[in-house]
């Protein structure tokens, strides 16, 4: 019990630590990344996160791991679908929850103007990213398979749904039109059916 209290505790000492930096990251990019200052935030020694961080890059690939592994978390609600068009649309709405529900993770992967250049980090993002992207053209290829979808390139269709529901979210969590958390879920839907109006076979 004691064993179980006290790993208990040094995960949320982690997710604390990971909250806190994509904060600091988000306010000052890759200077704001400073391991004794995140140290203060979370109420614990510099000396301290070492013990769950070996360094810098080590946080840094720690964070955005995080926020991939969060994020596939909520896509990945749409293999619940009982059938292609299902999944598909499941998908998009657990895209919305992930950016209404975890913004600041939202922001770290597709919204930050301070990408980490670091040049390691960049494959970090790339390997990261790749297995959510491919989980989307699963979707798209289900659907061209199953006959709601027009047969063409999953990937550009991808990218395309990527972009308006980016952009959607982006305008919620900005406040652009003052949009409660329902109205914008309706605006999304909205408009992502308005987007699908060039791929459907059949628009019902």
């Amino acid at each position: 019990m004691v064993n179980e209290t006290r790993n208990q505790g040094a995960t949320n000492t982690k997710e604390r630590i990971l909250s806190v930096a994509c904060e600091k990251y988000l306010e000052s990019g890759d200077k704001g990344l400073s391991m004794r200052n995140i140290a203060k935030e979370v109420g614990i020694t510099p000396m301290a996160i070492y013990r769950h961080f070996e360094n810098k890059e080590a946080l840094q690939t720690q964070l955005l791991m995080e926020a991939f592994r969060i994020f596939s978390d909520y896509l990945y609600t749409g293999l619940k679908g009982s059938n292609a068009t299902e999944r598909f649309h499941m998908t998009v709405d657990g895209y919305f929850d992930f950016a209404a529900k975890q913004s600041a993770y939202f922001e770290l992967i597709f919204l930050s103007t301070n990408p980490m250049n670091n040049l390691k980090m960049r494959d970090v993002i790339r390997k990261e990213s790749s297995p959510t992207f491919r989980f989307l053209m699963d979707r798209v290829r289900e659907c061209m398979h199953d006959g709601y979808f027009k047969n063409g390139s999953a990937h550009d269709i991808s990218v395309s749904l990527l972009a308006q529901s980016t952009g959607l979210a982006a305008l919620y969590l900005s406040n652009s039109f003052g949009w409660s958390e329902a109205e914008a879920r309706a605006m999304q839907r909205k408009a992502m059916k308005q987007t699908l109006n060039g791929y459907l076979i059949n628009d019902e």
